[in-house]
C-alpha cells in the first residue's frame, strides 16, 4: 500500500492521465479567459494538478497568434486577446475588423500608428459595444465611455484581485509543507519560488486586461480633450491608445479608450513569460521530487488536498457565479453624428486613416487646416485647379497617403454612382506666405530606367486637375505635374512620353536635374479620366442638394445612453436633441466630469444622510432654523450640478 500511494503521488501513469483528463485542458482554456471574469483566471492558479496547462498558455501568450498557428498549437484560448488571423473565421458570431491606434501628441505634430486586427464579440465582448443601429442615423461616431460603476466594484479592485491570487497560488505551493522536508534549494524552488512564479504568470494577463477592457478607467478628462478638443493653441501633449471597430453595415465607427495594448508585444514581456514558464515547469518537477521522498501517509494527504483544490476550482468554473461576470458590454456610449460638424472632426480623421506598419507624423499645420476649414471648401479648392496652378519645387508639401479621403466623401456625401473618388489621395502644400492649398493626387504608374538599360514600371502619386491637360492621349507639360514616388516619397521629374530626351519650355526643373523618369503610355489617359472626377467633385460641391451633408439640428444630436439604449447612469443625463455639435461635445465632457465628481463625493462623505439629517423633518418643522427641502443646500447634488454647468448657455438641454 505504501509503495502504491508513493508512486501515485510521484507522478505515475494514472496521475498523468488524471492531469490530462481533468485539469490541464481546463486550466489552459481558463487561464487567459479574462472575459469570463477575473475570478475564473485567478482560480486557474489553484492546485498543482493543472499547472502544466498554465505553463502552456503562458508560452502561447509569449509566442503570439501567428507563431502558435505555425507551431500547431490550439488557438482557442488566445482568441480573447489576439483575435483571429486575416484568413480565419470564427465558429460562432461575426468577425469584426478592428484597428489598434496609438496617438502621440508632440510639438511638431501627431504621430499615428495603426495596426489591423480581427475580433469576435463572443471572445472579446468590448468589440460588440456600440455595434448595430443606434439612436442616431447616418455617419456616426460612437465613443465607449465604459461602465464607471462596474469598474469601481470591489471585486475588481487591484488589492482584492491580487490578494485572491496570492492566496490561491500560496495554497498550491505551500501545501508541500505537509511533508516537512528539510529546506534546501529544491524546496526553495518548489515552494516560495513557485508561489511567486504563479502570481506573475496569472497576473500578467490580468494586468493586460485592465488596459483593454476598462475604457472608463482610461477615459479621463485629459484623454477626452486630446481626442476632441485639441485643435487650437496651446495644444495639449500626451499619448492615447484606442481600439477602433468598423461597423460598415450601419455607417458607424466605434472608438474604445485603452491603456497600453502593446504591452504583450514588448520583447521584455515575451522573455519574462517564457522564463516564468520554464521556472514553473522546473518547480513542478521539484514538488514531485520532494513528494517522492515523503512517507505514504503524508503523500496521500498532500495528494488529497491538491485534489480538493482542483475540485473547488472545477466547481467554480462550472457554477460560474454571477458576481464574477465581467459586464463589459453594459457600457455607456456617446453617439456623435459627424454631419453635425461642417468641418472634419479629429476622431473622424483618425477613423479614416488606413493601417500602416510605419508610424507617420502628421504636422500640426496640416491637421489644423483640415479641422478648421469646411469640408466643402477643401473639396472645391482641391478640385478646381488649372494648368497655371503649379506647385513650386521648394513648396512645403504633405501627402496624406494614409488618409482614405474617398471614404470620407462617401460617408459625407450622397452617393453619386461614380467610384472615381474612391481612389483619391489628398495633399496639402504650404506656401512661403503661410497659405495652405489642397490638391488631389491619383495613383498611377511611370517608367524609370535609373542605372540600368532595362525599364522598370513603378508607381507614384500624380496630380489630377481640371481642365485636363491633354494632347491626344497624353498629358501635356508633365514636367509641371506634381508627382512623388509611392514608396520613397521623393518628388519626381516626369518627362512626357512624346519627348523623353528633353523637357518642355515651361519646365520648372533646373538644367542640371537630369531624369530618365517618364510617363507610361496609359498615364495620360488615366490622368484625363481622373481630371473628369475633379470636375464631378466641383459640380457636386457646388450643388447644395448633392453637396456634403451638414444639417445641424435635433437629428444630429450628441446622444449619451447605455449600450442597450437605456439612459446613462451618471448624475446628469443628456437629452437626445442637442442642437449644436460643438455644444454637444461640451455637454458630453461635463457628463464625463460628473462621474469623477461623484466618485470624489462618495470618498469625501459616505453617510450623506448624516450630512443633511434635518431633511427628515417636514418643510418648516423640526429643529429651529430648519430649511425647506425645496431649497438648494450647500453640497446638494442639484446645487453642485448647477455650479458645474453654469457656463453652458441655456439653449443646451440637460436633465
Amino acid at each position: 500500500m505504501s509503495g502504491t500511494v508513493s508512486d501515485l503521488a510521484s507522478g505515475s501513469q494514472d496521475l498523468a492521465a488524471l492531469l490530462g483528463l481533468f485539469c490541464t485542458d481546463g486550466v489552459e482554456r481558463n487561464a487567459l479567459a479574462c472575459s469570463f471574469g477575473y475570478g475564473t483566471v485567478v482560480a486557474s492558479s489553484l492546485s498543482l494538478l493543472g499547472v502544466l496547462g498554465l505553463v502552456k498558455s503562458s508560452i502561447k501568450l509569449a509566442l503570439g497568434l501567428k507563431h502558435c498557428e505555425q507551431a500547431g498549437f490550439n488557438l482557442d484560448s488566445l482568441r480573447g486577446i489576439f483575435g483571429y488571423l486575416e484568413g480565419e473565421s470564427p465558429s460562432q458570431g461575426t468577425k469584426l475588423e478592428s484597428m489598434v491606434v496609438k496617438l502621440r501628441f508632440a510639438d511638431d505634430g501627431v504621430q499615428i500608428e495603426k495596426e489591423r486586427r480581427w475580433f469576435s464579440g463572443g471572445n472579446t465582448p468590448i468589440v460588440d459595444v456600440g455595434v448595430g443601429p443606434g439612436n442616431l442615423h447616418g455617419n456616426t461616431l460612437t465613443i465607449n465611455l465604459g461602465n464607471l460603476r462596474e469598474e469601481k466594484r470591489l471585486r475588481k479592485h487591484p488589492v482584492v484581485v491580487i490578494s485572491a491570487l496570492v492566496v490561491c497560488a500560496g495554497l498550491t505551493s505551500w501545501l508541500l509543507e505537509i511533508v516537512q522536508a528539510e529546506w534546501d534549494w529544491v524546496k526553495i524552488v518548489a515552494i516560495p519560488g513557485l508561489h511567486a512564479c504563479l502570481v506573475l504568470l496569472v497576473g500578467i494577463p490580468l494586468y493586460y486586461d485592465t488596459h483593454v477592457s476598462q475604457p472608463a478607467k482610461h477615459m479621463t478628462l485629459d484623454a477626452w480633450d486630446l481626442l476632441l478638443e485639441n485643435t487650437e493653441q496651446p495644444r495639449l501633449q500626451g499619448s492615447l491608445h484606442l481600439l477602433q471597430v468598423n461597423d460598415e453595415a450601419n455607417d458607424k465607427d466605434i472608438l474604445h479608450m485603452l491603456g497600453n495594448p502593446f504591452f504583450l508585444d514588448w520583447y521584455f514581456t515575451k522573455a519574462l513569460l517564457i522564463a516564468l514558464s520554464v521556472y514553473a515547469a522546473v518547480a513542478y518537477i521539484c514538488q514531485y521530487a520532494i513528494i517522492k521522498g515523503a512517507s505514504s501517509t503524508k503523500a496521500l494527504v498532500w495528494l488529497g488536498c491538491q485534489g480538493a483544490l482542483a475540485s473547488a476550482r472545477l466547481a467554480f468554473w462550472i457554477l460560474d457565479p454571477k458576481f464574477d461576470d465581467s459586464a463589459v458590454g453594459d457600457s455607456e456610449i456617446v453617439n456623435v453624428n459627424n454631419t453635425g460638424s461642417e468641418t472634419l472632426t479629429f476622431p473622424e480623421f483618425i477613423c479614416n486613416l488606413t493601417p500602416s506598419s510605419i508610424a507617420s507624423t502628421i504636422p500640426w499645420w496640416a491637421i489644423h487646416y483640415l479641422l478648421t476649414r469646411p469640408l466643402k471648401e477643401i473639396v472645391l479648392a482641391a478640385a478646381w485647379r488649372t494648368e497655371q496652378d503649379t506647385i513650386p519645387l521648394d513648396a512645403n508639401v504633405y501627402v496624406l497617403k494614409t488618409l482614405d479621403f474617398g471614404r470620407i466623401l462617401r460617408r459625407r456625401w450622397i452617393e453619386t454612382g461614380d467610384d472615381g473618388a474612391h481612389m483619391m489621395v489628398l495633399a496639402l502644400y504650404q506656401g512661403t506666405n503661410g497659405v495652405i492649398t489642397p490638391f488631389i493626387l491619383i495613383d498611377v504608374g511611370y517608367t524609370s530606367y535609373h542605372y540600368s538599360l532595362v525599364s522598370q514600371t513603378r508607381f507614384c502619386f500624380a496630380e489630377a486637375q481640371w481642365p485636363p491637360r491633354l494632347s491626344g492621349a497624353y498629358v501635356r507639360s508633365t514636367c509641371t505635374l506634381f508627382a512623388v514616388d509611392k514608396n520613397s516619397g521623393a518628388r519626381l521629374h516626369l518627362k512626357s512620353r512624346r519627348n523623353i530626351s528633353s523637357c518642355d519650355d515651361n519646365c520648372p526643373w533646373p538644367n542640371e536635374h537630369i531624369t530618365t523618369d517618364h510617363e507610361n503610355p496609359n498615364t495620360g489617359k488615366y490622368l484625363g479620366d481622373r481630371s473628369r472626377v475633379c470636375r464631378l467633385l466641383q459640380s457636386i460641391a457646388c450643388d447644395n442638394s448633392l453637396g456634403p451633408k451638414f444639417t445641424p439640428g435635433w437629428e444630429n444630436a450628441v446622444h449619451i445612453s447605455g449600450s442597450d439604449a437605456k439612459p446613462a447612469s451618471r448624475r446628469a443625463v443628456m437629452r437626445p436633441w442637442v442642437a449644436d455639435y460643438h455644444m454637444g461635445i461640451r455637454l458630453a465632457r461635463t457628463y464625463i466630469e460628473s462621474g469623477f465628481l461623484k466618485e470624489k463625493e462618495k470618498r469625501r462623505s459616505r453617510p450623506s444622510c448624516l450630512r443633511h439629517w434635518w431633511r427628515i423633518f417636514p418643510s418648516g418643522n423640526g429643529r429651529p432654523g430648519s430649511r425647506s427641502t425645496e431649497e438648494a443646500l450647500p453640497g446638494d447634488d442639484a446645487n453642485e450640478d448647477a455650479a458645474e454647468l453654469e457656463d453652458i448657455p441655456p439653449t443646451a438641454s440637460i436633465v
